[in-house]
């Protein structure tokens, strides 16, 4: 499961990821992470049956907890061009044959890349 880890700048002083690693025993992959002194974003994919407690023991230590989707392509704005496949680094955003663009929730891992590379503001950021 994927989940992201919202640290405000009134806790990035603290090794609490290192304390939860340490007090729950879970491995956890990191995925992406943007912190500095004020604050910031650690996306991680952890066991999907050890998800919750990580999840509980993030939010005990006053840290926002996230578990969604992360982009979403606007059709209506969308002109499949095709810079959001180029970047994508996992093959989240696939070029159909019918030269549509899609995007595989499940395989996304909040890069926000494609946000970027869209020259119509057509990917969106989900809260």
């Amino acid at each position: 499961m994927k989940i992201m880890i919202i640290f405000g700048s009134n806790r990035v002083g603290e090794p609490i990821t290192a304390n939860v690693i340490l007090e729950k025993k879970v491995p956890f992959n990191i995925l992406t992470a943007k912190i500095d002194k004020k604050g910031g974003e650690m996306l991680i994919e952890a066991p999907d049956d050890k998800a919750e407690e990580l999840i509980q023991a993030f939010k005990s230590r006053g840290i926002r907890v996230e578990t969604r989707k992360f982009v979403e392509i606007l059709s209506h704005k969308c002109t499949h061009c095709g810079q959001c496949y180029s970047i994508c680094p996992v093959d989240a955003i696939v070029y159909e044959e019918d030269k549509s663009i899609t995007l595989k929730q499940e395989a996304c891992v909040g890069c926000l890349q494609c946000i970027d590379s869209c020259p119509f503001e057509a990917i969106v950021k989900i809260s």
